[in-house]
């Protein structure tokens, strides 16, 4: 991720909503673990579970809690 104007949990949000756009990442395509991926770009957890709330509230990912987190099915 990159510094700027644009706040880092946005950043991660146009990244991951853009390979779920794209057809890289299909319905069901299985995240990295939250974890991970804050120590992947550097960022703080918190950022991370920013993200993913708003990725949640846009309808494009699910959390199956003890499972993981899944590129969700538009069409469910």
């Amino acid at each position: 991720m990159h510094e700027g104007p644009t706040p880092i949990y946005v950043q991660i949000v146009d990244y991951i909503t853009a390979h779920i756009e794209s057809g890289d990442w299909e319905p069901g395509h299985r995240l990295p673990a939250e974890r991970a991926m804050a120590e992947r770009w550097g960022v703080a957890y918190l950022t991370i579970r920013r993200a993913m709330a708003e990725l949640r509230d846009r309808g494009l990912i699910v959390s199956v809690q003890g499972r993981g987190t899944y590129v969700k099915d538009p069409k469910r």
